[in-house]
């Protein structure tokens, strides 16, 4: 007779992505013997990982595991966890509570001392009484114990909502890091050609200028060649032009093949990218490179306000 195989267990699903935002939110919820467990998940820009719990009285000692799990998931972002126990009306008791009574007499045997001593008349109510430190004694490490299988299983699933959520956002910043590199590219091509035309028109007017000058006689064609190309030296930003689309292939590049520090790589790129097109300004007198400059800076600034929130 064969016997029946078992249902293989179901592994819960691993999301591999592009760019993640670091900016998400996830929750989950799930019945337990001792109520309605809730878990959400809340994660904002942050230089590292920083992970802040405020699970529901009594059960701190899960904070430690909370986070070994979402360290699992997530590298960068200030991450918010709230851990709640709602819905408990008719379940079981999360806390055990039990009556110190040696405490309860030593605390009786006291006061009585005292009134004898003082000369004090009274009694001592019941809800005086388990007021006293020690007295009245909860715990809930036994039963915590129990739900810390309903917390993980929520906690996985939010977590799994958040990854979702980031990977999405981080779609959309790819798309518009994407439109802002093909705005960079265009700037370039213009700087490129306006660059080989201003070099050509101040050829043209320093032969313009020589000729004007010379009394007679042919232009010293030397001295022009020289003018000609001491003015290239200077203004010249072919140099720059190619570590620029270095930077942009460097950058795609990153997008595609992502590493836990994607945001930081991203991050010194647009930087390399925004000291070139410095120099290019700083090297060019021309109205219509200055201005596709003005252009390319802004796109780079508007790309590294983007970065700050990618993981």
């Amino acid at each position: 007779m064969n016997k029946k195989k078992k249902n293989p267990v179901k592994k819960r699903k691993i999301f591999k992505t592009g760019l993640n935002s670091m900016t998400g939110f996830g929750k989950a919820s799930e019945n337990s013997p001792y109520g309605e467990i809730t878990v959400e998940l809340k994660t904002l820009n942050h230089k590292s990982l920083s992970i802040t719990c405020n699970p529901f009285s009594g059960f701190f000692l899960m904070e430690e595991r909370v986070k070994r799990i979402i360290e699992g998931k997530i590298f960068r972002g200030k991450t918010f966890v709230r851990v709640a126990c709602g819905n408990t009306e008719g379940k079981k008791p999360l806390q055990k509570v039990s009556v110190n009574e040696t405490i309860a007499k030593e605390y009786l045997k006291k006061i009585k001392y005292m009134q004898k001593k003082l000369g004090v008349k009274g009694e001592v109510q019941i809800k005086e009484l388990i007021s006293f430190p020690g007295v009245l004694e909860s715990s809930t490490e036994e039963n915590g114990e129990k739900l810390w299988k309903y917390v993980k299983g929520c906690l996985e699933e939010a977590l799994e909502k958040l990854v979702v959520f980031r990977t999405n956002e981080g779609k959309r910043i790819a798309k518009d890091f994407n439109k802002r590199l093909k705005v960079i590219e265009v700037n370039i091509k213009a700087i490129t050609k306006f660059g080989k035309k201003c070099i050509e028109d101040y050829r043209k007017k320093l032969v313009k200028s020589i000729k004007n000058i010379a009394e007679q006689g042919e232009t010293d064609k030397r001295k022009l060649e020289e003018e000609v190309a001491s003015f290239a030296r200077n203004c010249d930003v072919a140099e720059e032009i190619t570590r620029l689309n270095g930077h942009l292939t460097a950058f795609r590049d990153s997008m595609k093949n992502v590493k836990a520090d994607a945001g930081k790589k991203l991050d010194f790129i647009a930087q390399e990218m925004q000291r070139e097109s410095n120099t290019i300004g700083a090297k060019s007198s021309d109205l219509r490179i200055a201005k596709a400059v003005i252009d390319l800076k802004s796109e780079i600034e508007k790309i590294r306000e983007q970065i700050r929130n990618i993981e």
